[in-house]
C-alpha cells in the first residue's frame, strides 16, 4: 500500500458522501421514479428492484416484506429478492414468513457467507421459544448448504458465538474462563479465515486492544452474548455498588459516540461532517458549532469517566466488515464509527482522568444480552426507588408490573427520530438538546441513592453521569426500553422484536 493510500481512501469517501446526498435528495423529490420506470422497460427485474429499494429508503420504518415477497414470486430464481423479503420479515418480527423464506433460501443454491445475518436473526427466534434443537438444526442446514463454498469458514466466524452457545460449553465457564477461551478461539478463527490484509489486521487489533484491557483492568466482561456467567457477573457488580451505597455510571459506546471521539489521523477530516450527518439522524437538524462542542465534551467526558464502560466488540467488527474485500471499514458513517471507537480504546488511558483506577469493560450489548438471558428481572426484582429516563410515558407501568419494581420517578424526554416513527403518543416538537438542561436538573435531585435506568441516546450519556455525580447508580440501558415496549427500533441482530 502507497503512502498516500490513506488520503486517496478518505478522499473516495467525500466523494462518495456527495454522491448519497444527491441521490437521496433526488429520491424525497420523486426524480427517481421517472429513471426506474425508463429501466424498467428494458429491465422489469432491475426496475422491480430498484423500485423496491427506493420503497425502503422513502419509507424506512414501514414493513416491505409483503412487496418483496411478491417480487420473489415472480422472479423465483432471483434470490436476491428472497433475501431481501427475509430481511424485511425479521425487521418486522413476522417470523414464519422470515422461517419459510429461510427454509426456501437453504434448499437452493448459491448460499453465501453473507447469509450468517439471517441465521442470527432466526436463532434468537429460535432461542426466545427456548427452542435449542432449532437452533441447532438451523446451523447445520447453513453449513450443509456452504459445504463447498470457499467462503465457509468467513461464516463460521461470523456465527462463532452463536455456535459455541449451542454446541460449546461457553455458557457454563466463569466470566474469566469464558473470555479466556472466546480470546484464544477468535484468535486463532480469524488467523484462519480472513485472508485480506485490511479485515484480518483491522480484527486483529480489536483482539489485541481486548486483551490490553483484559491485562490491565479488574474486570473485563465482553462475552455476554454467549455467558449467562457474565452477564451475572455485571448484575453482582450493580447490586454491590447499591447496597454500599456507592454513585456507579455504566456507559455504552456505539458508532454513533463516535460523534464525541477524535477520528484516526488520516480520517480527521472526515468527523466534522460525520459529526453532523449523526445529529441530522438523531435530531432531523445539525448543532450551531458553539452547541455541539459543548455536548461533544459533556458526552465524551461522561464515557471516559465512567466505572463501567460497553465497547463494540470483535462480534460487532465482523458484522460491519466484509472480511472477503479489503475492507479498512473507512466507507461508511458506522465504519468510520467503529474505527474511532477501536482508536480510542487502544488509548483509553489517555482520556481518562489521571489517577483515576481502570474501569470495568463489557460488550457495548450488555443491555441487549441481559434481555436475551432474561436477567433483567434478578436485576430489578423488589427493587425500590428506581428512576427511569426515556421517551416512553408507559414505561413505569411496564416495569412496575413486569419486574415489581417501585418506581420513584419517570423523567420523559423528547424522542429521537430512530424511536418517534414508533411511538402510539404525539411526538414533542422540541428536541433532546433544547432541553437538556432542564432534564439535568430534574435528575440532579432524583438520583441520589436510586438505580437510574436511562435510554436517552447520545446525550444519555451524560445524564448517567449527571446521575451518578449526584449519588445514583446510573445504568445506560438504551434501546431495551424499546424492545420491552415491542418497538422494533433496532437491528434483529441485537434483538428480535416481539
Amino acid at each position: 500500500m502507497g503512502v498516500d493510500a490513506p488520503d486517496f481512501r478518505a478522499a473516495r469517501v467525500v466523494l462518495r458522501r456527495s454522491m448519497r446526498a444527491v441521490a437521496l435528495r433526488a429520491i424525497d423529490l420523486g426524480l427517481m421514479g421517472a429513471v426506474v420506470t425508463a429501466i424498467s422497460a428494458f429491465d422489469r427485474r432491475r426496475g422491480l428492484y430498484l423500485r423496491g429499494r427506493i420503497l425502503t429508503i422513502r419509507r424506512r420504518h414501514d414493513d416491505h416484506t409483503d412487496f418483496w415477497r411478491a417480487a420473489s414470486l415472480r422472479y423465483p430464481s432471483d434470490r436476491t429478492f428472497l433475501r431481501q423479503g427475509i430481511h424485511c420479515a425479521l425487521r418486522a418480527g413476522r417470523q414464519a414468513e422470515a422461517e419459510a423464506g429461510m427454509a426456501s433460501l437453504l434448499a437452493a443454491p448459491g448460499l453465501t457467507a453473507a447469509d450468517s445475518d439471517f441465521v442470527l436473526g432466526l436463532a434468537f427466534v429460535h432461542d426466545r421459544r427456548g427452542d435449542r434443537a432449532g437452533v441447532r438444526s438451523l446451523i447445520r442446514r447453513f453449513f450443509k448448504g456452504l459445504r463447498s463454498r470457499p467462503d465457509r469458514r468467513i461464516a463460521a466466524l461470523r456465527l462463532n458465538g452463536i455456535i459455541h452457545t449451542h454446541f460449546g460449553r461457553t455458557a457454563d465457564l466463569d466470566a474469566t474462563a469464558t473470555h479466556e477461551r472466546s480470546h484464544r478461539r477468535l484468535a486463532r478463527m480469524i488467523d484462519r479465515s480472513v485472508s485480506q490484509p485490511a479485515p484480518r489486521m483491522l480484527l486483529q487489533r480489536v483482539v489485541k486492544s481486548e486483551a490490553m484491557l483484559a491485562a490491565k483492568c479488574p474486570l473485563v466482561l465482553f462475552d455476554t452474548a454467549v455467558s449467562r456467567a457474565q452477564c451475572i457477573a455485571f448484575v453482582r457488580l450493580v447490586h454491590a455498588r447499591l447496597a454500599g451505597g456507592e454513585p456507579f455510571s455504566f456507559v455504552r459506546i456505539g458508532d454513533g459516540e463516535a460523534a464525541c471521539l477524535p477520528y484516526e489521523p488520516y480520517l480527521s477530516r472526515l468527523a466534522g461532517g460525520d459529526a453532523m450527518e449523526r445529529e441530522r439522524i438523531w435530531w432531523g437538524k445539525t448543532l450551531s458549532v458553539a452547541q455541539r462542542g459543548r455536548m461533544s465534551r459533556l458526552v465524551s467526558n461522561a464515557i471516559w469517566s465512567a466505572d463501567c464502560i460497553g465497547i463494540p466488540t470483535a462480534s460487532r467488527y465482523l458484522r460491519e466488515l466484509r472480511p472477503t474485500a479489503n475492507d479498512w471499514l473507512d466507507r461508511n458513517l458506522t465504519g468510520r464509527g467503529l474505527r474511532a471507537i477501536l482508536y480510542c480504546v487502544e488509548h483509553y488511558e489517555a482520556f481518562r482522568g489521571v489517577g483515576m483506577p481502570a474501569p470495568v469493560f463489557t460488550s457495548c450489548h450488555l443491555h441487549q444480552d441481559l434481555e436475551r438471558w432474561e436477567i433483567y428481572p434478578e436485576l430489578l426484582a423488589g427493587k425500590r426507588d428506581v428512576v427511569l429516563v426515556s421517551c416512553h410515558p408507559d414505561l413505569a407501568d411496564f416495569v412496575q408490573t413486569r419486574f415489581g419494581a417501585r418506581v420513584a420517578a419517570s423523567v420523559i424526554l423528547p424522542p429521537d427520530r430512530v424511536s418517534a416513527p414508533s411511538l402510539k403518543h404525539r411526538a414533542d416538537a422540541r428536541s433532546l438538546p433544547d432541553i437538556l438542561d432542564r432534564v439535568a436538573e430534574t435528575l440532579k435531585h432524583r438520583s441520589d441513592g436510586r438505580l437510574v435506568l436511562i435510554g436517552g441516546g447520545y446525550l444519555g450519556k451524560w445524564l448517567g453521569d449527571v446521575a451518578r455525580a449526584s449519588g445514583g447508580i446510573a445504568l445506560d440501558v438504551g434501546s431495551v426500553f424499546d424492545y420491552w415496549l415491542g418497538m422494533a427500533t433496532r437491528s434483529y441482530l441485537d434483538l428480535n422484536p416481539v
